[in-house]
């Protein structure tokens, strides 16, 4: 085979095995094991062919080491756009807002159709309440933008590992150009 085939094949094949090992990673932290224990199975075959593809002819040309250690790095970054892009699992957002700020953006959540919790609090400028929701991460960006729209607004975005109890149900939400 020459030489710049077997450099494609080996960059292409270990760039999809670190792409899915990945993935898989964080579908092993999120806890879902069926689709993690898959994707091991693909990326461990996908490994010993490349592994040893590049062990076999490493003497002979270095190369080939070359092409899998770059294609390593990329598999990663890789990765992690693919990960971003399935967007899978839930995650929960907490806004703190001042009483009357707080009030609106309930209302305008709930009328979106939002699941929406709220509770008192105290910050350093006197009464607070915080705004909790349980979405799905692919509505981060709607809901993010949704809240831009408020000022003085304190919000962190968590990763929800597991949902206990209940469900949570996935709207139709489309950003505003």
């Amino acid at each position: 085979m020459p030489y710049m085939l077997i450099y494609v094949v080996i960059f292409l094949a270990k760039l999809l095995e670190v792409a899915i090992a990945t993935v898989r990673l964080v579908l092993t932290a999120r806890g879902n094991r069926i689709a993690a224990s898959l994707l091991a199975a693909v990326e461990i075959t996908i490994w010993i062919i490349v592994t040893s593809t590049v062990l076999l002819g490493l003497s002979e040309d270095p190369f080939r080491a070359v092409a899998f250690g770059l294609a390593f790095v990329l598999g990663i970054y890789f990765g992690i756009l693919i990960e971003d892009k399935l967007a899978l699992g839930l995650s929960q957002i907490d806004c703190i807002a001042d009483v009357d700020e707080a009030n609106i953006i309930v209302a305008k959540l709930r009328n979106l159709g939002y699941g929406v919790t709220t509770y008192e609090c105290e910050g350093k400028e006197g009464k607070k309440i915080t705004i909790n929701l349980k979405i799905h991460r692919k509505d981060i960006p709607v809901t993010l933008q949704i809240l831009r729209e408020f000022e003085h607004l304190f919000v962190t975005v968590t990763d929800i590992r597991k949902l206990s109890i209940g469900n949570i149900k996935r709207r139709e939400l489309k950003m505003n150009d």
